[in-house]
């Protein structure tokens, strides 16, 4: 698999937060996981561009007919040309949602999704279609893998840095170092894990580019308890 632009290195973990009591010592510690993008998924749509004359007098139902004939045109064109660059493409559809309240409800559009490796494998494309009268085009969604032994390989520079830090302070308190008491995330990360997946998988829509989400994503916190001795 071919990796992103992401860096797939760890950054050094960084010891924030520490509470001092008379039998332990707590320290937060943060850190980022190593995250390469899977595939992107990049929809494209056609859309009326006004360029056709005006009849007033024309059949409505036929002037919708004449649309989807030249919806349909100019996507297999597109898709065509797509293809040639060695992209994989698929024919889609969006909107039209049978349960949907809404007043007037959006009938089913036909698009194109085109999968991608990264970013760089679609700007060749993207620059090609930019301009084109009609054509509009966005990264719909993507995702992302997490390296093999990433989660455990991180969390082990964690209790590191965790340690070496809480030995330190509890040096210069006169104390020992103990045994770990405890090891958790703390309360505000354990409730985002829903949210985590989503991002990881271009579903979250507050990461409108997939280099955001993946920031955002990558970010782990730990709360290690130490005890201390005399």
């Amino acid at each position: 698999m071919r990796l992103s632009l992401l860096p797939l290195l760890f950054a050094p973990a960084i010891a924030m937060g520490q509470t001092i009591a008379d039998q332990y010592i707590e320290l937060t510690v943060h850190d980022t996981v190593p995250l390469r993008m899977s595939d992107l998924v990049y929809e494209l749509r056609w859309s009326d561009p006004g360029d056709q004359p005006w009849d007033e007098n024309a059949d409505p139902e036929k002037l919708q007919r004449d649309l989807e004939e030249r919806r349909a045109r100019e996507l297999a064109r597109v898709e065509k040309e797509v293809r040639g660059t060695g992209l994989t493409v698929e024919r889609s559809s969006t909107g039209g949602d049978d349960l949907s309240l809404a007043l007037y409800a959006e009938p089913p559009q036909p698009v194109l999704l085109v999968t991608a490796h990264d970013r760089a494998a679609l700007q060749p494309m993207v620059t090609a279609l930019r301009g084109r009268p009609g054509l509009e085009g966005r990264v719909a969604r993507w995702r992302f893998d997490v390296p093999e032994d990433a989660q455990t390989a991180v969390l082990q520079a964690m209790y590191s840095t965790a340690e070496q830090r809480a030995r330190a302070v509890a040096t210069l308190a006169g104390r020992k170092l103990g045994k770990l008491l405890a090891a958790h995330e703390p309360a505000a990360k354990e409730a985002g894990l829903v949210e985590l997946i989503q991002m990881l998988e271009g579903r979250d829509r507050a990461y409108d580019d997939p280099v955001q989400a993946t920031l955002a994503a990558r970010q782990r916190s730990m709360v290690f308890r130490f005890a201390l001795v005399d």
